[in-house]
């Protein structure tokens, strides 16, 4: 029967074991230099300039969950589903256990590599033919057939004297960090892009309503232009021009439907159902979500710590950065302590693995190294490291682009923002004017070309209202897309 433990035992003099105490000792000793993550001085003391255009701002700190400042229950739901049901997001979040599962894998090489064996043959063996051979000298004998048992065990164990083994680990650590932070990025896109498709949902469906309601419009003008042209008092051409007019008016309907209803298909996929099964809450909505308080910015600081991107991209540096440290590990020697038992019987009976004569067994250092050809390990470290510089640059280029971003994004806010103002404002008087316009033909002191030139001017901006509002709610979304909430569970 095998014996449930093994033990190596060997003499080792009292000056041998002191020198392999201190080179344990030395182990995990890497001669490269430290990680120091980056620091950021543009995102740490930006201020965002297009904040000072962009109207009802304030500097405190956006929430986690922003589309909480809706105060929208359908829009609050639709994320919720997003971000528990998304295709993408799960095949990220796979993508972050198989990153794990490599870490782990890493993370044993730290421990020592042991291997059992256990072989069974039938046949003539070496060492009975041997036997025979002696003990039939100068007769016709041979050595019988039999089974033969050969189990083993080898251990195995690398002294980490040049760090290598742990700057492996600490990268593979790296990248498993990197991809939770590729995962939540890709959080944050998820609810960004349900929340962009909800509000172009629902601000097609107030365009469609405007259309309408100036389509409604435009056919009452067309009919009195008609009646008036009956009686003789306007020409023909008023009355084409208004019966043009609404005709205009009806051809915009499809487009803003087809609109509506592809925005409809994203939302749907997006929460992670067919295109066919759109969300009711959804299809229902009219009025584009707006914030009822002032917009909260932050600060860059901030902006560092939220994005996921960033945080990513530090990460892979960090990885780089160790893998050049294993890459310069290689160019020392490599030491490696191993053992193994080995048992070989032939005696046909398994009892007989215990005895003593059938064991093998060897304890002992392997040491390694490339020298003196180490020009392919120097080439090596000379890609890690480049590859740790090109990991610095892209982190320094991801913290501008996200500083470019937010600026973009807080710019075309602010001017979306302005820009519905005034057409707030432009709308009053042109709905004013129609209402006068329409009163004086009635009157007969305007003619019908009079009114036509107010509905239109009235229809154009009651269109450029909606299809503002439609802006400044993408333009937010894309702002809190660019301060990096949403990811946090």
């Amino acid at each position: 029967m095998l014996p449930a433990t093994l033990s190596f035992r060997s003499p080792m003099p009292l000056r041998a074991s002191a020198a392999f105490a201190a080179l344990v000792a030395l182990a995990a000793c890497s001669p490269a230099e430290p990680y120091r993550a980056p620091v950021a001085d543009a995102a740490r003391t930006a201020s965002f300039d297009a904040a000072a255009s962009a109207p009802s701002v304030s500097t405190d700190a956006p929430p986690d969950h922003w589309w909480r400042l809706y105060d929208d229950p359908a829009l609050d739901a639709l994320i919720r589903d997003a971000l528990a049901q998304n295709r993408d997001l799960a095949v990220a979040l796979a993508h972050v256990q198989r990153a794990r599962a490599v870490a782990g894998e890493a993370e044993a090489e730290r421990l020592p590599s042991t291997q059992a064996t256990f072989g069974v043959d039938y046949g003539k063996h070496t060492d009975d033919q041997i036997v025979a051979a002696a003990r039939n000298s100068g007769t016709d004998g041979s050595a019988p057939t039999r089974f033969g048992w050969s189990p083993g065990f080898e251990l195995s164990w690398e002294v980490d004297l040049w760090g290598r083994v742990r700057d492996l680990v600490d990268a593979a650590h790296a990248d498993a960090e990197a991809q939770q932070a590729a995962a939540d990025a890709m959080r944050v896109t998820v609810a960004a892009e349900t929340a962009s498709a909800y509000a172009r949902a629902c601000a097609y469906g107030a365009r469609i309503d405007v259309a309408q309601r100036s389509l409604e419009v435009a056919t009452r003008i067309a009919a009195l232009t008609a009646r008036q042209q009956a009686l003789g008092l306007v020409a023909s051409m008023d009355s084409a021009r208004a019966r043009a007019f609404a005709d205009d008016t009806r051809a915009t309907l499809p487009t803003l439907e087809g609109e509506r209803r592809a925005a409809l298909y994203e939302l749907a996929v997006l929460t992670g159902h067919e295109p066919a099964d759109v969300p009711a809450s959804a299809a229902q909505c009219r009025v584009p979500p707006s914030l009822a308080q002032p917009f909260p910015l932050g600060d860059g600081a901030a902006l560092l710590r939220r994005r996921p991107d960033l945080r990513e991209a530090e990460r892979n540096l960090a990885a780089a950065h160790a893998r050049a440290g294993a890459a310069q590990a290689a160019l020392y020697p490599s030491i490696v302590l191993g053992g193994s038992v080995n048992w070989l019987s032939t005696t046909g009976n398994p009892a007989s693995l215990g005895d003593r004569y059938a064991i093998a067994w060897g304890v002992g250092p392997l040491i390694s190294w490339r020298f003196p050809n180490l020009a392919a390990s120097r080439a090596q470290l000379g890609a890690a490291r480049a590859d740790d510089s090109a990991a610095r640059a892209s982190f320094d280029a991801d913290v501008l682009r996200a500083l470019r971003e937010t600026e973009q994004a807080l710019a075309r806010y602010g001017a979306a923002w302005r820009e519905r103002d005034a057409l707030r404002e432009a709308r009053a008087e042109h709905a004013r004017a129609f209402m006068l316009a329409e009163r004086e033909f009635r009157a007969g002191a305007l003619d019908s070309l009079g009114v036509l030139d107010a509905e239109r001017s009235l229809v154009a901006v009651d269109a450029s209202l909606a299809q503002s509002a439609q802006r400044v709610a993408l333009d937010q979304v894309a702002v809190f897309k660019a301060l990096g909430g949403g990811w946090q569970p």
